[in-house]
């Protein structure tokens, strides 16, 4: 890919783009603590007539910029529920129920009706019912619009936590793309070092790959968790491959051996001369779900993968260390470490 050669030489970084993952995992600690450590993996949960009720709360993010720019904001709506159900089901959580949030700088019907129209047919994939939501124009505040939900799912009692162990094999799913996380970098490469959203590079269709939605594992999840062939999942958002530490025993090692990314993640780690520790830890790098299975199941878990359409890879194991959480990834790029 030719490029600027001074400009290549400057590699850019998610802080560079406005987004620091350290300052976000201090918030997130603050907000454990000060919830008495609720949270388990993804989700918390209530009692209720002898049911567990999880409420769990996601948006799009600065996706939403791109998709308004392209004009598929429908997509925003698609990806506000799966974003949510993803991760509850991660968690064995069947969703039930939601609410949207949608902020607008200006009333615009039409923007409005397409965002709804996606929440409305990720709903109905996922079994989740739409109830309703909150639409806010907030001229001066808003600078674009932001889509949220809030989804209401429940989990049958007896659930014994979503927690790997020593043995287990990593199983990863494929993505569509980069979902709905990472957009702030790929931004910034794309608007000042590719030539904006309809540009082309060596045939890839930027618009085409920066507006797929999130692939949906919701029924796959849940399936996996009922017939027993799961023992974790991580779903692999904010934060990426990090996000693996919520579902390792104390001292375990995720070891994994990663396939070569989609040709839109190689664009932007080369257009952005970004480090592949810090690719890994912001982009899914065409892995959207990992999850641990014990030995004995992974060939029929890879079976019901497929069953749903989703193109599985054997990625490693969980291994038992001496040292706190870590993830060892054998990437096509060399070795990365996060502990």
């Amino acid at each position: 890919m030719a490029r600027n050669r001074s400009t290549a030489e400057t590699s850019l970084s998610y802080r560079d783009a406005g987004v620091d993952l350290d300052a976000s995992e201090a918030l997130h600690t603050l907000a454990s603590r000060l919830l008495a450590g609720r949270r388990e993996a993804y989700t918390s949960s209530v009692e209720l007539a002898g049911l567990e009720l999880i409420l769990h709360v996601d948006g799009v993010g600065t996706k939403t910029l791109v998709l308004e720019k392209l004009g598929r904001l429908r997509v925003a709506g698609w990806d506000c529920v799966v974003m949510n159900t993803n991760d509850v089901a991660c968690d064995a959580a069947r969703p039930l129920a939601l609410v949207d949030y949608i902020a607008m700088p200006r009333a615009d019907e039409a923007i409005f009706r397409e965002i709804l129209e996606g929440i409305r047919e990720a709903a109905a994939a996922t079994g989740a019912v739409l109830l309703g939501g909150e639409t806010a124009i907030l001229p001066g505040l808003a600078q674009g619009v932001d889509v949220v939900c809030t989804i209401l799912a429940v989990r049958e009692p007896g659930w014994r936590g979503n927690r790997a162990r020593p043995g287990d094999v990593l199983v990863g799913l494929e993505s569509s793309g980069l979902h709905a996380n990472g957009y702030s970098l790929a931004r910034r490469i794309i608007e000042e070092r590719l030539g904006g959203y309809t540009a082309e590079i060596e045939g890839l269709d930027l618009a085409e790959e920066l507006s797929k939605p999130v692939k949906d594992y919701t029924g796959f999840l849940l399936e996996a968790w009922s017939q027993g062939l799961v023992i974790a999942a991580a779903h692999i958002t904010g934060g990426a491959f990090t996000k693996m530490k919520r579902i390792l025993p104390s001292g375990a090692t995720a070891v994994m051996k990663m396939p070569k990314p989609p040709r839109i993640f190689q664009v932007l780690m080369e257009a952005g001369n970004v480090e592949p520790s810090e690719a890994y830890r912001v982009w899914n790098m065409g892995i959207g779900l990992v999850v641990a299975a014990p030995r004995e199941s992974v060939d029929e878990l890879l079976d019901l993968a497929e069953k749903h359409g989703h193109k599985p890879h054997v990625l490693g194991l969980i291994e038992q260390g001496r040292d706190g959480a870590r993830i060892l990834l054998d990437t096509p790029y060399g070795k990365v470490a996060y502990s």
